[in-house]
């Protein structure tokens, strides 16, 4: 039995499809080594502060701005493999057309909520730039560098949407 598939330039992903997956895997990516970034420095926290009585003062910022970075870089990954939170209950029991429309609603969904926190970060970030506030405490950084990761994650979750809008819209798998 021969199967009838598309090969060559039909069966080709799009332009945009290819830049945009390439720059969510590589930021999940990130996000991975920041996994491991946070552990070791956990680990080495840990150790210094109980076997050499010699805490470090500015673990504990540094884990929450490398927390909402690991977030915020790996949110599009997770949005690109399926692996958000979903109720799959009603979702599995759609018609085709159903179906595709749940999912166009879902990305439009997805879409309006990354550009309402983006706008959001992005004029909080502009206030802070403006203003010239730093952060208190033991690390001492400008309050606007810490939200960028939020802007990068907002843009890189919209432009998954975006594709999985477009796939949904074209009929082409998930």
């Amino acid at each position: 039995m021969i199967e009838n598939k598309k090969v060559g330039a039909a069966n080709a992903p799009i332009f945009p499809d290819r830049i945009i997956t390439c720059l969510v895997r590589f930021c999940g990516m990130l996000s991975t080594a920041l996994i491991l970034v946070i552990l070791v420095q956990i680990v080495i926290a840990v150790i210094r502060r109980y076997l050499f009585d010699s805490p470090l003062q500015w673990s504990d910022e540094m884990i929450g701005y490398l927390l909402v970075t690991l977030i915020m870089l790996g949110s599009a990954e997770a949005l690109r493999r399926g692996d958000h939170i979903a109720i799959d209950l009603v979702s599995a029991q759609l018609r085709p057309g159903l179906a595709r429309l749940q999912r166009v609603l879902a990305n439009l969904s997805v879409m309006a909520f990354s550009t309402i926190v983006g706008v959001s970060i992005w004029d909080s970030i502009a206030f802070a730039h403006s203003f010239g506030s730093y952060s208190v405490g033991y690390i001492e950084i400008a309050t606007w560098i810490p939200q960028v990761p939020v802007v990068l994650g907002m843009a890189l979750l919209f432009l998954t949407a975006a594709l999985g809008l477009y796939r949904s819209l074209r009929g082409l798998p998930q």
